[in-house]
């Protein structure tokens, strides 16, 4: 009788405690999600375009060449990311107005500094432009 007399208050003591944490914690959402539109107008304008996979070659000595992956098509190469950021603006523009969504395939050399990467993931964020790290040129 005594031992359950004991873990009677025991199991007290603990739901107590339980509720005491249960209602001093913040149980608050703090961030959103957007997700997919159901929109039928956004569904068109995704299955009209097309998308153009723009490759951004970085080299170990701050040389970024862009070029075409369908047609290997090269459209320059780029010392400086002011300059570089500015070809992949009118280039984003250029293919937008012609009806496709462009897309960068990020080709890192695999003795760039991680910096160069990241400038050039940066930039494609600002620009808008959905962008994926190609892994082959990475693995060791």
């Amino acid at each position: 009788m005594r031992n359950s007399s004991f873990l009677i208050r025991f199991i007290d003591i603990g739901l107590i405690i339980l509720f005491g944490f249960v209602i001093i914690s913040d149980i608050t959402v703090r961030s959103h999600i957007d997700l997919p539109s159901t929109d039928p107008d956004d569904q068109e304008l995704n299955e009209q375009d097309e998308l153009t996979l723009i490759v951004i070659n970085i080299d170990p000595d701050q040389v970024f060449r862009l070029s075409d992956y369908q047609t290997s098509t090269s459209w320059g190469e780029y010392h400086d990311l002011r300059i570089l950021e500015q070809v992949l603006e009118d280039l984003k523009n250029y293919l937008r107005d012609a009806g496709e969504s462009p897309v960068a395939l990020i080709e890192p050399h695999e003795d760039i500094s991680m910096q160069s990467l990241i400038d050039v993931m940066d930039i494609c964020d600002r620009l808008g432009i959905p962008k994926n790290i190609n892994v082959k040129s990475m693995s060791l």
